[in-house]
């Protein structure tokens, strides 16, 4: 920062601006406060370790002292190979002197010691005190004693008489006390120091203040700016540098303001069109980072605007097909057209989408990117597909009989005419084939006029009785049911109204009830039960025949799908029967759920709104 003014100082010199005000770099001197500290620090580290070093030394040289005391009669004992008596001398000489004195042999083995038994200590020959004696040095020991347990100072002095060294005498004090008064001392030094540093921070601090408080409302003022608030100006006061700042952020402020508006209401513009769009919109730059994408286009991809932003395509929608169209409209100079599929869904089904892609870019004709439009086209597709297979399927399903009768005709026209046997034989297959294609078309004409109707809201409901219907239904499929032995039971009070027509409703249930009959064995039991809960009526049909396997239920209704094509071809099945019970259900504004698993039967529930508001339009088909 101080820089910063010195550079101002000298720019507004060389342009011959005139400075009137107090120069800012006088008033800065932040190299104070350092200085301080650095000299305090310094002060104490100096103090407290001349202490100690001071301590430590007069307290070896009366360590040194007090050997040099005991010495003569120490040797007067060794002369005498007195032990017992050098032992108990040391141990008054030790307890007088408040000094632990210790008689070691040139072998390291400890003689005598004032506080230990001599006879339980360790060989000495490795302390360094007693190693530097013997080495012709003299040289204090601080340590921890493992026999005392605490710090310990040492000093070893060698014992000679008439140039024959007979040992080394060796004193010892605990350092504890001293340790202690030492840590007094430095908290004393520590405390000192603190406030004094205290006091210079507070002094520079003040004098940071003054000079920094126009500093902090120019720095709020250019906060303001940068939030886009132009309305206040900034004061210009103060030292002239912070004038000549404050004069040319205040122009600056002007001239974005104009600028920024404008920007603002283009954004606003491309963004409302950008968030409006149905299809989905993905903007990526030249290294297929993700620059933006719409909430239709998250929607599509099923992915969090938020965090895919400035990913990397490859990381952010994990789909190798638009990662490939991505990069060949960046590389492509003319627009690209093309599809891909995605298992987006929760339900795991395949949705294709129809992609658009055009590269970005900008007023010197540098590419910058490139914009990606995706329409969700998997409705098209799946109603191309079943357009498909719908005609597939009819033509396979009239193909059968119309092959049939064809090949029976020619051969009855060859000369079976003449067999009254053989052609009674074809001429019944004909029958029965010819019949099946009725069938076939009843069914069709029955399905189609069913969604007109639907479709045109022509269809006539009243509030009529269910059981009425139910039983109906039952009394129709009774006789089919009564030659395998099956029974069929109902279970449906007679309060119970719906909007319905009674014509249709009824062909939809008989149509589940022959296909009860149909995939139930022998003895089986088919149960029929209307009720009435909050706000709808349920109508069940319920069978315990061959069941439905999880991966065709989804399919079942639709046109000529079969579950078991070699079974339901034997019954004389159309594979039309589901299909128009779902589009008489839709009709009513109503929707059918089965319930089903292979070897447990089946339960094919119809629900029925309990009231229907008139022109109310029904469900797509």
């Amino acid at each position: 920062m101080v820089l910063c003014w010195c550079l101002l100082f000298d720019f507004n010199q060389r342009k011959g601006i005139p400075v009137h005000h107090k120069r800012l770099f006088w008033q800065i001197y932040p190299s104070q406060l350092l200085i301080t500290l650095a000299a305090l620090l310094a002060f104490t580290w100096y103090g407290t370790s001349s202490i100690r070093s001071f301590q430590l030394s007069e307290t070896a040289a009366g360590l040194e002292a007090r050997a040099h005391l005991v010495a003569g009669p120490v040797l007067g004992y060794l002369g005498r190979e007195d032990m017992t008596g050098l032992q108990t001398f040391f141990r008054e000489a030790g307890k007088k002197a408040t000094t632990r004195l210790t008689v070691i042999a040139p072998d390291g083995k400890v003689l005598a010691d004032s506080d230990e038994d001599p006879a339980r200590m360790e060989n000495h020959n490795d302390r360094p005190e007693i190693m530097a004696v013997l080495a012709g040095r003299m040289i204090p020991s601080l340590r921890f004693s493992q026999t005392m347990q605490e710090n310990m100072m040492y000093v070893a002095i060698p014992l000679e008489e008439q140039g024959n060294r007979r040992g080394v005498l060796r004193s010892a004090v605990a350092v504890t006390a001293m340790d202690q008064a030492l840590a007094v001392i430095y908290q004393n030094i520590i405390w000192g120091s603190l406030v004094a540093a205290l006091l210079a921070a507070l002094v520079a601090g003040l004098s940071a203040r003054r000079i920094s408080k126009p500093l902090e409302q120019m720095k709020l003022g250019a906060e303001r700016f940068a939030r886009g608030n132009f309305v206040g100006k900034m004061q210009e006061e103060g030292a002239e540098e912070l004038v000549t700042l404050a004069r040319a952020l205040n122009e600056m402020a002007t001239r974005l303001d104009g600028r920024l508006q404008t920007i603002v209401s283009q954004h606003s513009q491309l963004q409302a069109v950008f968030s409006s769009m149905v299809e989905g919109v993905i903007t990526v730059d030249t290294e297929e980072r993700v620059l933006d994408v719409n909430q239709s286009g998250a929607q599509l991809l099923k992915v969090d605007p938020e965090k895919i932003r400035g990913k990397s395509l490859l990381l952010a929608i994990r789909n190798t097909r638009l990662q490939h169209f991505v990069k060949d409209a960046l590389a492509s100079a003319v627009p690209m057209e093309g599809e891909f599929s995605s298992r987006t869904g929760t339900d795991g089904r395949e949705k294709y989408f129809y992609a658009h892609g055009a590269r970005l870019q900008d007023s010197q004709g540098h590419i910058t990117g490139a914009l990606i439009v995706i329409s969700d086209v998997t409705r098209l597709r799946r109603l191309e597909s079943m357009r498909r297979d719908f005609v597939a399927n009819v033509s396979h399903e009239l193909k059968t009989p119309i092959t049939s009768i064809e090949g029976f005709a020619e051969t009855l026209l060859d000369g079976a005419l003449g067999e009254p046997e053989s052609a009674r034989s074809f001429v019944e297959i004909i029958s029965r084939q010819a019949s099946r294609l009725h069938a076939i078309v009843e069914d069709l004409l029955a399905l189609s006029r069913v969604e007109q109707e639907a479709r045109r809201e022509e269809m006539v409901l009243q509030e009529l009785p269910v059981a009425k219907v139910l039983q109906a239904a039952i009394q129709a499929c009774s006789p089919g049911a009564e030659e395998d032995n099956m029974t069929i039971t109902l279970d449906c009070v007679e309060a119970i109204t719906a909007r319905i027509n009674p014509t249709l409703l009824e062909q939809a249930v008989v149509n589940l009830l022959d296909n009860a009959v149909k995939y139930s064995g022998r003895g089986s039991a088919i149960r029929v039960e209307a009720e009435k809960q909050q706000d709808e009526i349920l109508i069940r049909i319920s069978d315990n025949g061959v069941g439905i396997g999880p991966q065709d239920i989804s399919r079942i209704f639709e046109r000529f799908y079969r579950v078991d094509k070699a079974r339901s071809a034997k019954l004389g099945g159309t594979g039309l029967g589901l299909s128009i019970v779902k589009h008489i259900v839709q009709a009513h504004h109503g929707q059918i759920t089965v319930e089903s698993s292979p070897g447990k039967g089946s339960i094919f529930t119809i629900h029925l709104p309990a009231r229907v508001e008139r022109g109310l339009s029904s469900r797509p088909i």
